[in-house]
């Protein structure tokens, strides 16, 4: 209770600070701000043909001067603040030792059911990372049931076609699940859209666009005319 309390006393004064810092910087703000629409006001009621005289040039210099000096004040006393908040957070390190330690248990992964489930979670971890061999000796060293890796390695086989700008395994996975129509189906007929027109095929593009992106233009109106405008460059 009392590092709370030696926290809290911290946190008051910079509370204090603050408002008190907010109050003089308004009043002193306030009261640049008087002045120098003062300086306007009187300015600005001499006739238009008025030289400007040496008196003229003083007031205005002095002028600058003072928002300059103002400004220069107002920056220090806010400075200074950061000492004060930064005490709050020596006080929370002095007054609260962490201890990391608190919020683990070894008592979290006894037993056979618990390790079990711990290595099924690293299990699917490896297969999500298309790491299918080390996942599946794994499984025979943790005595798991076998994995279901077979739609795994599908995705992953997806994955490394796609790093090869190949978009043909990736288009026969979105027609197996029956996902024609949707976004991805459409992103990955505008990718190979986009690989025509960077190879300079542009004939081939149009072919390509009037044969498989005119049926989708219903769902995608808006990205397919985007993308058709682009045929233009």
């Amino acid at each position: 209770m009392e590092s709370c309390l030696a926290v809290e006393r911290e946190i008051d004064k910079v509370l204090s600070k603050f408002g008190t810092l907010s109050e003089h910087t308004k009043t002193t703000l306030s009261e640049l701000i008087g002045y120098v629409q003062e300086m306007y006001r009187e300015l600005g009621e001499l006739p238009a043909d008025t030289d400007v005289t040496t008196s003229h040039g003083i007031a205005l210099t002095q002028c600058a001067q003072k928002i300059k000096d103002v400004s220069s004040s107002l920056a220090t006393e806010h400075r200074d603040l950061h000492g004060t908040v930064s005490k709050v957070g020596k006080a929370i390190d002095k007054n609260f030792v962490p201890d990391f330690w608190a919020t683990s248990s070894e008592e979290v992964f006894e037993g056979s059911d618990k390790k079990t489930a711990l290595n099924q979670v690293i299990g699917e971890h490896l297969l999500r990372q298309g790491m299918l061999d080390i996942a599946e000796e794994l499984s025979r060293e943790a005595r798991l049931e076998s994995a279901q890796k077979e739609p795994f390695a599908e995705l992953n086989n997806v994955l490394d076609a796609l790093k090869r700008r190949d978009l043909g395994p990736a288009l026969a996975w979105v027609a197996q699940h029956e996902l024609q129509g949707t976004a991805l189906h459409f992103q990955l007929h505008r990718l190979h859209l986009v690989g025509l027109l960077q190879r300079g095929a542009a004939a081939e593009a149009i072919s390509y666009a009037r044969a498989h992106l005119a049926p989708l233009a219903r769902q995608h109106e808006r990205d397919l005319q985007v993308l058709m405008g682009s045929l233009a460059f």
